[in-house]
Parts: structure tokens; C-alpha cells; sequence
């Protein structure tokens, strides 16, 4: 039989409702938490009656197991790229998830703009007025320090701060002693209807992220379901006047990177952002005060989500894996090429293949660097001028110097 909202349970027989919430909410091993999250009732708030709980269903099991077993897989395959490649294919994630997470909440966000902050971020930049600075190098400091404890107010309120620098509108400024401490309400950006009103208090935010904290603090909880619930309950509690997702979203994807991989942690944006607007109805479905605050269809479809964005992840490795293998014995054989040219060649295509624009692909002085310790840097670099003489490689950006490979010429018959 068919696991289906309450809410359809008391549209079809209203007599079973009571005994049907009583049997979920406490059955054996249900994950129930202190958490209370404001419910809407046709475009009312009806506050905070019930605990978000969730059932933990088979085929909640059953994703939990898939997505560690997927994260394997992917970690498998990423560690089998040479390091240029794996290099380049996480700045590509990254710059996707910066991306796709502004874009869900409306913020426009090119991919130089996002590309400027990676490489000031890199370059370690002391230019603070480079837009998106702050944002990617949080989500950079994801792959050099993935533990981020949260266990005070505190420090949600810095993550919100170094996250958010810069990018919040005038108007948008928090006026509590953490976070905000007004009225505000989420419409539906289609319809224009009403659909959820927060707390409006500080004193009721911090109440409940106090809650929230403790339960993310919770050891004894399957870590799949604790960052999705908690991830419904900081959207619910809503705390900022703006930002509250990237917020939301970052936190969930530091945790995913930690507690699976790196990838399955950034490309969760990504998966949100294609399908927004079956991500707000399974917030909406959770908040409905007819479901009584049952987590377990958005624990559902966030981890659909995941095992989706996951399933890209290793479709790309996969692909780009046999690809560059390819190239390499295609450059191994070629006997009109030095060893060194080849060396070259494989370094240039490996961290264009990886990247989608080939003006990110790798300087000169970065070839230079790594091959330094095996030829003269003069070599290195007559070798580079003579590929791109020769129209084996083509000229992408002249300050820093980058190329792509001429494939036509290179691999041509």
C-alpha cells in the first residue's frame, strides 16, 4: 500500500486521522525531534503545535544505503584522475554550486563573476571588493577544512555574515542582536500566494535554532535524515530577511561533503536548482498543518535529489575518465611529438576537459611549475610557443597565458 501524506488520509476518511497520526508518531524507531516548525493552514499560520518527526520507511532505508554507496563510487573514480583534472573538475563543481544556489533565491551570478572570486580567492587577494569573494571562499575552505562545528547562535550568525558579505540588499539589514526581528512571509513566485510566515521574534529564533542546534549536535540520529530535516527546519525557522536558503544550502552541503564526499556536497544545489519548484512543494508539504509536521516526504525527495546529482557526478567521471585515458595512448603513440610536447599536450587537455570554458583551463607558469623538475623552464616554455606555431594548441587568454587543444589538428587522420 501506498505511504501517502495525512493530509490525503483525512481528505479520504476524516475518522482515521487521529488514529492514523497517532500510529506514525508513535510507532516503533520513529525519529521524532524537538523541533517545532510553524504550520500554514490555507495561507494561515496556525504556530507551532506538532514535532517534526519522520518515519523511517524502507525506501528511506533503501536511498540512505544507495547514496553511501554512490559516494564510494564517486570518490573511487575522482581519485583515479591525474591532479590537474581532479583540480579542475572540483573548481567546476564549486562554481556551479555558487551559481545554482544565487540563482535559486533570484541573484544573478555569472560564471566570470564567480571565476574572478575563485581565482582572488586562490591568489589569496586582500581586494575585498571583488563581488562573491567572501561566498567562494567559504565554499572553498569546504575541500581544505570540511569540519565546521555549529554549537552556538553565535556561530550561525558568522557563517550568515562571511557568507552573505556584500550581497545583501539595502533594506535587508538584520536588526536583531543575531538575527532578524520582524514580520516577514514567503509567497509562492508563481501564484503570489502566501505560503509560510516564520517566527516573527528573535526571541522565538533563537528559541528554536537552539533546538536546532542541539538536534545537529544529535549522534544518535542516521546523518541522511538529520541534514534533511535539519535543513527543513532552518528554512522554516527563516531567520535572516534575506539569504536564509544560501545559508541553509551551504550548511547542508559542508555536512554532505564531510559525511560522503565532496562532490555529492556541492552538486546538491545544482539538483535544487533544476527542480525548484518540487523543492518548495515538499517544504510545503512538510509545513501544511494537516501533515502535522511529518518530515518524511521531504527526507524523501531531498535525498532523490542527492542520489540524482550523485548519479551525474558518476555518469561525468566515467565519461571524462575513458576520454582522457583515450587521449593519453592517443598522445603516447603519436612518434612526431617529443615526450616533453606530449606531456604538455595531456596537461592542457586535461584541465580543459574538466572545466565548461576552456578560458579556465591551466596557465603556462602552472605548466611550467610542474614540469620544472624534469626539463629547463626555457624548454618548457619554446615547447609551448613551437605547439601553438605548429596550431596543436590555440591561445585562450594572453594575461595569464592559457591554451586548449587544436583536437582537429592534433588528432587528425
Amino acid at each position: 500500500m501506498e505511504y501517502k501524506p495525512l493530509k490525503i488520509t483525512k481528505f479520504n476518511n476524516e475518522n482515521e486521522y487521529e488514529s492514523e497520526y497517532s500510529k506514525r508518531i508513535n510507532s516503533f524507531g520513529i525519529i521524532k525531534t524537538e523541533m517545532y516548525p510553524n504550520l500554514m493552514k490555507r495561507e494561515i499560520s496556525k504556530g507551532r503545535e506538532f514535532p517534526l518527526f519522520v518515519v523511517p520507511l524502507l525506501e528511506v532505508q533503501m536511498l540512505m544505503q544507495q547514496i553511501q554507496e554512490k559516494s564510494i563510487i564517486i570518490k573511487d573514480l575522482a581519485d583515479q584522475l591525474p591532479e590537474v583534472a581532479k583540480d579542475q573538475f572540483y573548481k567546476e563543481q564549486l562554481y556551479k554550486a555558487v551559481i545554482n544556489t544565487n540563482e535559486i533565491e533570484g541573484v544573478k551570478t555569472t560564471r566570470r563573476e564567480v571565476s574572478e572570486a575563485y581565482n582572488a580567492v586562490i591568489n589569496r587577494s586582500k581586494n575585498e571588493k571583488i563581488r562573491l569573494l567572501s561566498t567562494v571562499r567559504m565554499y572553498h575552505d569546504i575541500l581544505i577544512n570540511n569540519f565546521l562545528k555549529i554549537d552556538s547562535i553565535e556561530t550561525i550568525r558568522n557563517i550568515y555574515d562571511e557568507l552573505t558579505k556584500g550581497e545583501i540588499e539595502e533594506g535587508n539589514e538584520l536588526d536583531g542582536d543575531f538575527f532578524r526581528n520582524d514580520f516577514v512571509n514567503i509567497l509562492d513566485q508563481n501564484s503570489g500566494k502566501l505560503e509560510h510566515i516564520p517566527p516573527t521574534k528573535e526571541t522565538t529564533i533563537i528559541l528554536m535554532l537552539t533546538n536546532w542546534i542541539t538536534f545537529i549536535n544529535d549522534k544518535t540520529i542516521p546523518f541522511l535524515i538529520k541534514a534533511s530535516l535539519a535543513h527543513f527546519f532552518f528554512e522554516n525557522v527563516h531567520p535572516f530577511y534575506d539569504g536564509n536558503g544560501r545559508t541553509g544550502r551551504y550548511i547542508l552541503s559542508r555536512y554532505l561533503s564531510r559525511k560522503l564526499d565532496i562532490y555529492s556536497g556541492l552538486v546538491i544545489s545544482q539538483k535544487i536548482n533544476e527542480n525548484k519548484k518540487k523543492y518548495y512543494e515538499a517544504f510545503k508539504i512538510t509545513g501544511d498543518y494537516d501533515n502535522r509536521a511529518e518530515g518524511t516526504f521531504f527526507v524523501l525527495y531531498l535525498l532523490e535529489l542527492l542520489k540524482d546529482g550523485q548519479d551525474d557526478i558518476i555518469d561525468i567521471l566515467d565519461s571524462k575518465k575513458a576520454i582522457l585515458e583515450d587521449t593519453f595512448n592517443t598522445l603516447k603513440s603519436m612518434d612526431d611529438l617529443t615526450n616533453i610536447q606530449k606531456r604538455i599536450l595531456f596537461l592542457v587537455f586535461q584541465s580543459t576537459e574538466f572545466v565548461d570554458d576552456p578560458k579556465e583551463g591551466i596557465k603556462d607558469n602552472e605548466i611550467i611549475d610542474i614540469l620544472s623538475s624534469e626539463y629547463p623552464k626555457k624548454t618548457i616554455k619554446d615547447n609551448i610557443k613551437l605547439l601553438r606555431e605548429n596550431n596543436i594548441i590555440t591561445k585562450t587568454t594572453k594575461a595569464p597565458s592559457r591554451h586548449k587543444l587544436n583536437s582537429v589538428k592534433l588528432f587528425k587522420d
